[in-house]
């Protein structure tokens, strides 16, 4: 038998076309890409430009603000701080903030700059304001302690003058000042203010100062008042201490110690006694010193003028002694002595006391602390 051959059956063509062969690239085709690759440098150039801008006009202002802020500070803190170098610092960091803005081309700016010399601002006012706070603290304190000695004095003034004739008016004028400061001086303690912004805390130093110069004023109108209805004489001043010195303060004179004057002017005594028996050969002679409002009441008599009305004598104050030996008589050589010699020590014969004066008395010599009115 025959075989008959058949052709291969023809292959069936693909759905999918052949891929072309590749080209090489040309230089049109390097040309694109080097266009697109410059655009996209370009644009992020122009964006890292645009950010930095943008950061540095950010840091600038916020500069701006801070300085503002703190040549404010800077303005109102003057007396108001506890250090003063904290204030000195601030202006240091002021000018130095000027610098980068004024004196630094804005183009010459280093990203960080204008940051550095804000958060330098910023400690800069915090110390002084933490500074402010401590001295309005501080003023409080003292302001506490003088308004407690300006209270002792006047409720010694009210106490005192209960039991004389005086203004009554007035007197309870000084209850209310007392009354006043007290609540005050309450309103002030440390604990109170423990949690105090600057603002409190310098209004209570403010009020502080208000209280104290009321009452100040209100105890000097009483002690006016008292003065002008016991001591008969314009040359006297009532005093509520007058006669009631405290025994600490007195000191007995060391060569005739059943006299006492008070401590703080007994050296000026001892060095006028040096004086006088270095020339004399012997020592002063004294007949008076010192005396109680009890010995001053026994001593007192209205109808004469050589002894004050208790609370209106400098032998109450103890600032006065009365000298023999002498010095009791005007033109004799131990007062004339004296009236050369004894103002360089801190002792001066009164004008009251004077050979014309309203009550002559050559043996009456006081301590030149003693109240000007009575000189």
């Amino acid at each position: 038998m025959t075989q008959t051959a058949f052709p291969p059956p023809a292959a069936e063509p693909s759905p999918f076309p052949e891929p072309a062969p590749a080209k090489k690239p040309g230089k049109r085709h390097r040309g694109r890409t080097n266009t697109v690759i410059v655009s996209v440098l370009a644009f992020l150039l122009a964006v890292t430009v645009g950010a930095a801008y943008w950061f540095l006009e950010r840091e600038s202002g916020d500069l701006a603000r801070q300085a503002a802020s703190a040549e404010t500070l800077l303005a109102q803190s003057e007396g108001r701080v506890a250090d003063p170098a904290v204030r000195e610092a601030l202006e240091a960091r002021l000018t130095a903030a000027d610098d980068v803005l004024n004196g630094t081309a804005f183009v010459d700016r280093l990203p960080g700059q204008a940051t550095e010399a804000t958060e330098n601002l910023i400690a800069a006012s915090d110390r002084v304001w933490a500074s402010m706070v401590q001295r309005a603290r501080t003023d409080i304190a003292t302001g506490r302690d003088q308004l407690e000695d300006t209270m002792d004095r006047a409720e010694k003034v009210y106490t005192v003058t209960a039991s004389l004739d005086g203004d009554d008016l007035t007197r309870s004028a000084l209850r209310s000042a007392l009354d006043s400061a007290e609540v005050t001086h309450t309103r002030t303690r440390e604990d109170r203010l423990a949690d105090a912004e600057l603002t409190q805390l310098e209004q209570a130093v403010g009020d502080l100062t208000a209280r104290r110069a009321e009452l100040g004023s209100t105890t000097g109108t009483m002690v006016a008042a008292q003065d002008a209805a016991t001591c008969p004489a314009p040359d006297q001043l009532w005093t509520p201490d007058s006669g009631r010195i405290p025994e600490q303060r007195l000191a007995p004179i060391p060569w005739d110690t059943g006299y006492r004057v008070r401590a703080d002017v007994l050296d000026s005594l001892i060095s006028l006694n040096d004086a006088y028996r270095a020339h004399f050969g012997t020592d002063l002679t004294i007949n008076s010193a010192y005396r109680s409002l009890q010995d001053q009441t026994g001593l007192y008599d209205p109808s004469s003028p050589i002894a004050a009305a208790p609370g209106c004598s400098t032998h109450g104050l103890g600032l006065a002694v009365d000298l023999g030996g002498g010095v009791q008589t005007f033109g004799t050589p131990q007062h004339e002595w004296m009236q050369a010699n004894a103002p360089a020590h801190g002792w001066l014969h009164p004008r009251w006391a004077a050979p014309n004066g309203r009550v002559p008395e050559a043996w009456h010599w006081q301590h030149e602390k003693s109240p000007a009115e009575t000189l």
